[in-house]
């Protein structure tokens, strides 16, 4: 659908045949003032059966005339990125989501609109809410046996999906998923001082690329896009910017640095490794009868390190003070240079 010099109202009448709705509160803001996240009622019984339930989302995407990024990457480069990750998440939602079970949630879509907004181009997509669902909680960090919930999830996901490498086919989505990978952070990799790691970026990249078994990988998994439910015993996640083709483990390592501290992981990590693997195993049993889960194992288990260094290289590049470059994370990334 194409309209010109509309306002948010006009498009979803038009799209939900009806002006029966409303806009009950902005949940978000996008990143780098791209736009927000909304959620809104139908206030018509039928719309509501229509589809399935009263409140539904709407993610607004209106990029603006000037970025402003928090941490200054504001380049033509980033932009297109952004521009980029969104038609990116509305493929996944209209090709790949609807495989998606209860083991991994995800929203359903009910559709994608664009206009002209006050002379600029903007778009609309539409999902269901997953509050409504039953998964109200969101969480910052995470005890050990909710971070498995997450682990059990990002199995279930990667194990629908997996093929062995030369099989897969992810047409519309990112043919590197990551936010971080390196082909697409190349400023970020020209910050970064003179080190081993920068040195060995290229070989690192190399390396999580080749892996004998792809799937599709969420890309951004961090705790901030897993919904949960109020007891805590069902999860399902949101966000599908950075979604395409690559190693689980790619996932698994982003999840565990962003919801646990660096005690915590020290502690932790060889524990919620396997507990990952295990969760696979179990999966792929369930989906991908005919692979040999033992040898998916065996591929992703030699790149857990490396896609840890691989994250840290990134960070390096791009927020060299973060909280989540620690002594931990610096010996994880030394394993890893240290297996090359």
């Amino acid at each position: 659908m194409n309209l010109n010099n509309a306002s948010i109202d006009d498009v979803l009448t038009k799209f939900f045949g009806s002006p029966n709705f409303e806009k009950k509160e902005i949940i978000q803001s996008l990143w780098s003032g791209y736009g927000e996240i909304a959620r809104y009622s139908f206030t018509s019984q039928s719309l509501a059966n229509t589809y399935g339930n009263r409140q539904f989302i709407v993610k607004h995407i209106t990029p603006p005339n000037e970025v402003q990024h928090p941490r200054g990457w504001a380049s033509s480069v980033s932009h297109q990125r952004k521009l980029e990750s969104y038609r990116v998440e509305v493929n996944f939602y209209k090709q790949w989501a609807n495989q998606c079970n209860e083991h991994c949630l995800v929203p359903t879509f009910l559709g994608e609109c664009r206009f002209t907004e006050a002379g600029q181009s903007s778009q609309l997509i539409l999902m269901s809410d997953l509050d409504s669902q039953g998964f109200t909680v969101r969480a910052s960090c995470l005890t050990l046996e909710q971070v498995k919930l997450c682990l059990r999830w990002l199995a279930h996901f990667h194990a629908k999906f997996l093929t062995p490498s030369k099989a897969l086919s992810t047409d519309g989505l990112w043919p590197i998923g990551s936010y971080w990978h390196l082909s697409t952070r190349q400023e970020e990799w020209q910050q970064m001082p003179e080190s081993v790691l920068k040195t060995k970026a290229t070989k690192i990249d190399r390396l999580l690329n080749s892996c004998e078994y792809k799937t599709i990988i969420h890309g951004d998994a961090k705790v901030a896009n897993f919904c949960f439910n109020k007891d805590f015993s069902d999860v399902a996640a949101v966000d599908f910017q950075y979604v395409g083709s690559g190693t689980g483990v790619k996932d698994l390592i982003y999840l565990i640095g962003s919801c646990l501290s660096e005690k915590e992981c020290a502690n932790n990590f060889a524990q919620l490794v396997n507990e990952y693997f295990h969760y696979l195993t179990q999966a792929l049993g369930l989906y991908q009868p005919k692979l040999d889960a033992n040898l998916v194992v065996q591929d992703w288990k030699q790149l857990v390190y490396l896609a840890w260094a691989d994250f840290e290289r990134f960070l390096i590049g791009w927020a060299p003070n973060h909280q989540k470059r620690n002594l931990f994370s610096h010996q994880i990334t030394q394993r890893a240079l240290n297996s090359l």
